[in-house]
């Protein structure tokens, strides 16, 4: 039995290969093991037949900063952004439809390109109404770590359950919290609240025991402004259509450069946080 390569910031711990007679109680109290199904396989990793999750608590040893709730950053799936259950009640007969598939890898934007659907042939999944400056969190295990920002669009939006909805405190928190949540400390935590047999998920009423660093005000500030600029690059690489020509952009080599960009910020946005969390990377 071989274990695969993960693609993506460690969201599993993968155990060497097993010596005769090994169990999974050898790794102590609180551990769990996981079969993973040919689906899992394909979406997340080359080739492993199983998957060991701890206890969220144990991720959080050897931090030197405090932690505090979600809830604390950001509302979770207020009220006020539910879709009402009766549909007629809607002032628009046509809106744009996210659901998790919808969101594209490496990107933490989510907007333009949605595909439009008839109120009518809203799904019953179809759960909430972002506005602009939300975040999107995936509850479903193979997108854990794709938190996305809503950007404006110029049809309503309404999005499928399979996400959690966070309503940030202010502008500056949610551009913070989304890069925490890209973070491998977040997308652990996420992992082993995950339960299931036929899908994977994040219940609902578990989102809100997610544990946030505590960050300074203006430790905030720097990590909001950085991912503000990488954002702008992901619009660049993504969306270019919104800000400049897109037979310009593809002519005079723009991708590279802003895909080069990318990764660069991104890079930079992991650093800042694990200086706030005081360990290494």
């Amino acid at each position: 039995m071989e274990v695969g390569q993960v693609s993506q910031p460690l969201l599993f711990e993968l155990p060497d290969l097993p010596t005769p007679g090994w169990h999974p109680s050898d790794l102590g109290a609180g551990t769990h093991l996981h079969w993973a199904s040919p689906a899992e396989i394909e979406s997340r990793l080359d080739a492993a037949y199983y998957v060991i999750t701890r206890r969220p608590e144990r991720r959080l040893d050897g931090l030197n900063c405090p932690l505090s709730p979600l809830e604390e950053w950001a509302a979770v799936n207020p009220v006020e952004r539910r879709l009402p259950t009766e549909r007629g009640y809607l002032l628009y007969e046509e809106c744009l439809y996210a659901q998790v598939g919808d969101v594209r890898d490496g990107c933490w934007l989510l907007g333009p390109g949605l595909s439009v659907k008839a109120v009518r042939d809203l799904p019953v999944r179809a759960a909430y109404q972002p506005e602009p400056g939300d975040l999107l969190l995936p509850r479903v295990y193979s997108s854990l770590h794709k938190a996305v920002l809503v950007l404006e669009t110029g049809m309503p939006l309404v999005t499928s359950s399979a996400f959690a909805l966070l309503k940030p405190r202010s502008r500056m928190h949610g551009l913070a919290l989304l890069g925490l949540l890209h973070h491998r400390l977040l997308g652990e935590q996420l992992w082993a609240l995950a339960s299931g047999t036929t899908v994977r998920s994040v219940s609902v009423g578990k989102v809100g025991l997610l544990q946030v660093p505590q960050i300074a005000a203006g430790q905030r500030a720097a990590l909001a402004a950085q991912v503000e600029a990488a954002l702008h690059t992901q619009q660049m690489v993504h969306f270019p259509g919104l800000h400049t020509s897109l037979s310009w952009y593809w002519q005079d080599g723009s991708m590279r450069y802003w895909r080069h960009q990318m990764q660069a910020l991104a890079l930079q946005v992991e650093g800042m946080i694990d200086q706030v969390l005081g360990r290494q990377a």
